[in-house]
This record gives C-alpha cells, structure tokens and sequence, in this order.
C-alpha cells in the first residue's frame, strides 16, 4: 500500500522531536534541582557539625575535656591503705607531735590562727606515755588509768547513757573485738562495753544500745565513731581517756 500523501508526516516528526527534547529538559531539571538538595543537605549537615564543634570547643581553640565520673570502688582503690606503708612506719609509737600535726592541717582552713593554738593538745599534759614496753591492753590501760574506779562509780551514780568515760579506737572491727576480749580483766564486772563498728552490726541497733544503756566504755573504728557522734548518739560528756591501743 502506498503512504497517503495528504499527511502532514514532517510535522508530527517536530513533534515528537520537541517533545523528547522537553522531556529531557524536564528530566534535566529534577535532575539539577535533587543535586541542589543534596547540596542544601550537605550543608546544613556541615553546619550542624560545625555548631557542635564549636559548642565543644568553647571560646578558645582547645576542646573542653569533659570529667568523667569516679565510681566508688575507684575511689576505694585510690585511698591509701596500711599495707602501702613501710614497716619503719607501722612499727613506730605514735607521737604527740604526730597528733598535733594532724589536728594542725584539719583545723587551719576551719579556725583562726589565734584560736588554733587553744585548740590543740598539750604534748605534755594531754597524752599517755606510749606502750614502748608491749604490755598487754589489761596492763596498759592499768598502768595510765590510775583513777579509773572513781570515773566508773561516778558513772554507775549518774546514769547518763551513751557516755562512756573510756574511749578505744582501733584500725578495724576484728582489732576492736580482738581488745574486747583482753580488756575484760581490767573492767569492773558491772562495766558495759559499746561496740561501736561495721563488723554484723547495724548503726540503727547501736544508736538504740547507746540511747538505752549507760555503758563505760565504747570501742570501735574512726568512721562509725564520727558517724554516732554526729547523730548526737555517742555523747562526750563523760569522756575522760580516749585510747588507741
């Protein structure tokens, strides 16, 4: 069959031809347009690092180190332990002169200086002689408590409970239990005795003891000393001898 001739067949050729080219421009367009909104995109990225950079940078050009928190069982391992002592050290009376440098650098930051002299301890009338002999604790303490009996009867008279008038401190509760036991001989029968340490016993029950019993002697470890002292359970008002044995 022959084409028909009356068709105006170049014209629909221009056609599609244009409409090809528009789609191509169109394609042309998106195409540009998605590349300008990866690079918006990529720039406000860029910004939102940027900001943070700077927030952690600060005003000068070091960053800012943030603090990490310390747990406890790091601060237990940075305290200094007996066992890193040397053994000069550990087998040397204390001194006077130690107990004053102790209460010196407590005390400067809290007390003024004409008042931190009255504050401290006399080296010659406030401090036992040292057990250099190695006595026993029953014969130690018999040997410095010269008037021990009057303090005890005086005590039994005024009932005052939660006021000891002898004070032991120890290093830890298995020293303090170790000294129960070989004070017994030098104590009065009727003496009572306040165990005052973390060794199966509660703070609770031992506020409950002292608040309930008029005891003569109270024996335990620096921590829960201060802690019972603090809380107005351990009173102070009849306290003649403090005691590190």
């Amino acid at each position: 069959m022959a084409d028909n001739l009356d068709d105006e067949w170049w014209v629909d050729e221009n056609n599609h031809d244009k409409s090809v080219s528009e789609s191509e421009g169109k394609e042309k367009v998106k195409i540009s347009k998605s590349k300008k909104e990866g690079k918006v995109s990529l720039d406000s990225e860029k910004k939102k690092k940027g900001a943070k950079r700077t927030a952690e940078v600060g005003d000068g050009k070091e960053p800012v180190k943030k603090k990490k928190k310390v747990s406890k069982n790091e601060k237990k391992k940075e305290r200094k332990r007996i066992t890193d002592e040397s053994p000069e050290t550990l087998t040397r009376p204390g001194m006077p002169e130690d107990v004053r440098a102790l209460m010196t650098k407590v005390l400067k930051d809290k007390v003024k200086d004409g008042l931190l002299e009255d504050c401290l301890l006399d080296s010659e009338n406030d401090f036992y002689p040292c057990n250099t002999e190695a006595l026993a604790p029953k014969d130690y303490l018999a040997s410095i408590l010269t008037k021990w009996k009057q303090a005890i009867k005086k005590s039994f008279f005024m009932k005052k409970t939660g006021s000891p008038c002898l004070l032991i401190v120890t290093s830890s509760a298995i020293r303090a239990v170790e000294l129960n036991r070989q004070i017994k001989d030098f104590l009065d029968s009727r003496c009572k005795v306040a165990k005052l340490f973390a060794k199966h016993l509660k703070v609770e029950e031992q506020v409950k003891f002292l608040s309930k019993t008029n005891c003569q002697v109270g024996i335990g470890t620096p921590g829960r000393l201060l802690l019972l002292i603090r809380q107005g359970a351990l009173q102070l008002e009849s306290l003649m001898t403090v005691c590190n044995v």
